[in-house]
């Protein structure tokens, strides 16, 4: 009968059933069966000690793959929350960027840079404009200019080397970028992505 409850006890997916109460009722049903063995003959005892050295092992995997799968049931539903919860903020991202022309960032920073910053400056931006000049920086990484008006124009910082490479000057362009500043007297975004 002790057997039969601490199976019972490593069956049931509860945290700490099994341990703190099937291992002790396990062992004392063991003890018991050598007790019984001692005192009234081999065959006395000896169904209880190999359901308790045999069954009782298959048990307990049996219990800790119950408990298994009741954990990964349970974590589930926060791995889905987590998957909508990130595709709700990518969606978010998506309704709050800004588009506009190089030469209206150009001149919005002309007229306020702190308006402008509290307005552009960290924000997903996509940005179009026309290729003024394609450089390198001090780190020999692709800063494109593009044109704002004459004498004005705004810096794009992250593009990889092979998309500065395929531009050309006076070529219309698009780019989602974030808004970082001003740059050199010069309004810049960073992390570009060639639309």
């Amino acid at each position: 009968m002790l057997l039969v409850i601490a199976w019972l006890c490593f069956l049931i997916p509860f945290p700490g059933l099994g341990f703190f109460i099937g291992w002790p009722l396990n062992l004392v049903a063991f003890i018991l069966a050598i007790v019984a063995m001692s005192s009234g003959g081999v065959t006395k005892g000896l169904a209880p000690l190999l359901l308790s050295l045999m069954v009782s092992p298959m048990v307990y995997f049996v219990g800790i793959a119950i408990f298994a799968g009741t954990l990964s049931a349970v974590s589930a539903p926060r791995e889905d929350a987590h998957a909508a919860e990130t595709e709700s903020e990518a969606i978010s991202v998506l309704a709050d960027t800004i588009e506009l022309a190089a030469r209206q960032l150009y001149l919005d920073y002309q007229a306020n840079e702190i308006a402008a910053d509290v307005l552009y400056k960290g924000k997903p931006l996509v940005i179009s404009g026309d290729v003024e000049a394609i450089q390198g920086d001090s780190l020999d990484q692709p800063v494109v200019h593009l044109s704002a008006g004459p004498d004005a124009r705004v810096l794009l910082m992250g593009l990889t080397t092979t998309d500065a490479a395929g531009l050309r000057k006076g070529e219309a362009i698009t780019a989602a970028c974030t808004g970082d500043g001003m740059a050199r007297e010069t309004p810049a975004m960073r992390h570009c992505d060639l639309r």
